[in-house]
């Protein structure tokens, strides 16, 4: 039941888009199940009110700017009056991810030797352990961002360099637990008898809902996984508010709103982002969009000498950036993956574009000028 007011409440708050490429609502909830239980233990603050809204076709998510500025300033404090605290937080979940690590394979084993109650138990563990991963996940990034917005000292390099290293990896374990999970629902979904496709399932369930199901609770999770599939859905977790909302009317409300929040025209010369890292030179050539991994081999020609655009970037980008001239996302801040690894690459990089991968099509010659975190283009094909 949606409570009165709530699209109104809604529309009064000043939000902000952060990754796109986040559509699993079975992660998303995930993580979040684990901020609201353990942040304020934590961190000694609530972490913002956040939904995952349909913009375009593609859940988005949308966080309370005001109350992330407060969680922000909190963290700006700790970090600054002891930066160890971003090394001991990174050191806490390297060893989360050990553990994780041996629960997925317990997970494996007991999928493996086709035992539903072992492994349904082993699932739900690993929930467990992912959840405190979501706390792990912004109170690093929220201590990352600000120490790295603070001069750098000499008692603040050591605990960069792991940030750093740590956003480098984080998303590979992420992927790795992924497909542990993945495995686990194409069992799941035969014993189960289910028609929707393991992937669908991450997409459009919740945690609480896939344990429902789990459970043999009544919950029919092909007719909300088709359901969600033809006309998106809203999840809110807000502080009065929780859960995944299927109302059409609302849903087209969130869509309509946000979509208007995302528009820029399409024949814009130039996009305004944040400066990742500048060499002081401004650089021009032709793009490359890549706008998902899968991409990257097949375009790898296309990639080298040119300027990668890119929704944002991962690990996997890695051995495909050393001849790109400059990068430019629509995704990210100082601290994303393109931001660390344009400053360790040396690569003249803009984030924060917002709808580059839009705008910008193959072979357009754009200049990228680093230094304002402005890209324009010259010609477009």
């Amino acid at each position: 039941m949606i409570s009165p007011g709530l699209f109104a409440y809604i529309k009064s708050q000043k939000w902000f888009f952060g990754v796109r490429a986040d559509a699993s609502l079975l992660f998303y909830s995930s993580k979040q199940d684990g901020v609201r239980k353990y942040v304020k233990g934590m961190q000694g603050i609530d972490w913002a009110e956040t939904m995952l809204v349909p913009v375009d076709g593609q859940p988005v998510r949308a966080i309370n700017v005001e109350q992330a500025k407060a969680f922000h300033e909190v963290s700006r404090k700790k970090v600054l009056e002891n930066p160890q605290i971003l090394a001991d937080r990174i050191k806490e979940n390297d060893a989360l991810w050990l553990r994780i690590a041996r629960e997925c394979e317990a997970l494996d084993q007991a999928v493996k030797a086709g035992d539903e109650t072992a492994a349904c138990q082993a699932f739900k563990t690993v929930a467990e352990s992912y959840a405190l991963h979501g706390v792990h996940f912004i109170t690093i990034f929220s201590l990352g961002l600000k120490l790295t917005e603070a001069a750098k000292t000499s008692e603040s390099e050591g605990p960069l360099a792991l940030h750093d290293r740590w956003r480098n990896e984080v998303a590979l374990k992420e992927e790795l637990m992924g497909e542990c999970w993945y495995d686990f629902l194409v069992y799941m979904a035969q014993r189960r008898e289910v028609a929707s496709t393991a992937l669908d399932l991450m997409r459009f369930l919740s945690l609480s809902e896939v344990f429902a199901w789990l459970d043999g609770q009544a919950l029919d999770a092909d007719a909300l996984v088709s359901s969600r599939m033809q006309q998106g859905f809203v999840y809110l977790d807000l502080h009065e508010e929780r859960g995944v909302i299927d109302d059409a009317a609302f849903i087209a409300q969130i869509s309509a709103r946000f979509a208007a929040q995302d528009a820029m025209s399409d024949d814009s010369a130039e996009l305004k982002g944040q400066t990742a890292f500048s060499n002081g030179a401004v650089v021009t050539g032709k793009v490359a969009v890549i706008k998902a991994k899968e991409e990257l081999a097949e375009k790898a020609k296309d990639i080298t000498g040119n300027i990668l655009v890119a929704v944002q970037t991962t690990p996997h980008y890695i051995p495909y950036l050393k001849g790109v001239k400059a990068i430019v996302t629509d995704e990210g801040g100082i601290t994303c993956h393109a931001a660390i690894v344009s400053r360790e690459m040396q690569i003249p990089c803009v984030v924060g574009t917002k709808n580059a991968t839009k705008i910008l099509k193959d072979g357009d010659e754009v200049e990228v000028d680093a230094e304002n975190g402005i890209v324009r283009l010259l010609i477009s094909v």
